[in-house]
């Protein structure tokens, strides 16, 4: 079935293509009748404006792309759930899309039409961020690491991750912990720990001479549980900050199979403060991103940015909540 243009509302209301336009645009005066007309054959023909053809002529698409580097993750899709609510009624559409780490699917966002993209990914690199902000569309990012500062204008969401670590580790200090180890996320290509992530810097700022004891470059669940038993043959520590509370779970089952309790012989933290944080045995403690500010801030830095401003950088500094539970 062929797409109803806007030459097919106006043949069926009796009017001219000039008069549908000014119906659907608002910017015109029309005639009642005419325009009773022009909105019934809409609704008969099931008419929709063509987002492309809008982008062409310079009209907002109402389309938000959201970049992340882990789909399975609830974080980033509750940052959209928040969005929604903020934009409800207007028409607005968000896409989910993985960094997949090449040029082509940077060629690709490039070559489409948003009216913003959100760039979540602790792993795209710096050159394709540049690539995106060179678009002139509306660009923020959701800074988990400590970033360049890039040519044009863009906007940035500070989430409060380095301060939020401090406050963490703070805890387990509290609670008698010495031997902190930082527990990075799964990598298929076992990379190591990014020492520019806001996680990991406010761990190292927080160890006050202590040493540091990092797991990283694992792939899957049986290599964290390798890497877990190694690092405490050698460091025996008592405590561990996760980079998510999904690793969090990972290494509290992990230590599990290695005979350690938990928060008997080791304190976990975790980040983001998922549903299942409620549901671990013990009961997660974890660092909570403010989910509906970051919502708002984004939208926000949206608008301001459509307003133009050359080579500015907008940015928005937020703040966590630590939510502690049984697991320290």
């Amino acid at each position: 079935m062929s797409r109803v243009t806007r030459s097919d509302v106006a043949k069926a209301a009796g009017v001219s293509v000039t008069v549908v336009s000014y119906v659907l645009n608002g910017n015109r005066y029309v005639d009642k009748e005419k325009k009773e007309r022009v909105l019934a054959a809409v609704k008969e023909l099931g008419y929709v404006p063509n987002p492309v053809a809008r982008a062409l002529k310079g009209k907002d698409v109402h389309h938000i792309l959201f970049i992340a580097d882990d789909l399975v993750s609830e974080y980033f899709g509750s940052i959209i759930a928040e969005m929604e609510k903020l934009v409800v009624g207007k028409g607005y559409l968000f896409s989910l899309s993985s960094d997949r780490g090449d040029a082509d699917f940077v060629n690709t966002v490039c070559k489409w039409s948003f009216d913003g993209i959100i760039i979540g990914s602790a792993t795209i690199s710096t050159d394709d961020i540049q690539r995106i902000i060179d678009t002139g569309m509306p660009t923020v990012i959701l800074s988990m690491n400590e970033y360049p500062r890039f040519k044009g204008t863009y906007g940035l969401v500070l989430t409060g991750l380095r301060n939020g670590t401090h406050e963490a580790m703070d805890c387990l200090r509290r609670h008698g912990r010495k031997r902190i180890a930082f527990v990075d996320s799964f990598s298929e290509s076992h990379k190591p720990v990014e020492r520019s992530g806001y996680r990991f810097m406010g761990y190292s700022e927080c160890l006050d001479g202590q040493e540091e004891i990092v797991i990283d470059g694992f792939a899957d669940s049986e290599e964290l549980r390798m890497k877990l038993a190694v690092a405490y043959e050698e460091h025996h520590f008592d405590a561990l900050f996760c980079r998510t509370d999904r690793m969090a779970v990972e290494s509290i089952l992990a230590m599990g199979s290695m005979g350690l309790e938990v928060p008997g012989d080791v304190s976990v933290i975790g980040v983001n403060n998922s549903r299942i944080a409620m549901y671990t045995q013990p009961r997660l403690t974890s660092l909570a991103i403010r989910k509906a500010d970051v919502a708002a801030a984004a939208l926000d830095l949206f608008k301001k940015l459509k307003k133009g401003g050359e080579g500015e950088v907008l940015s928005v500094q937020l703040q966590t909540d630590l939510i502690e539970r049984a697991s320290v």
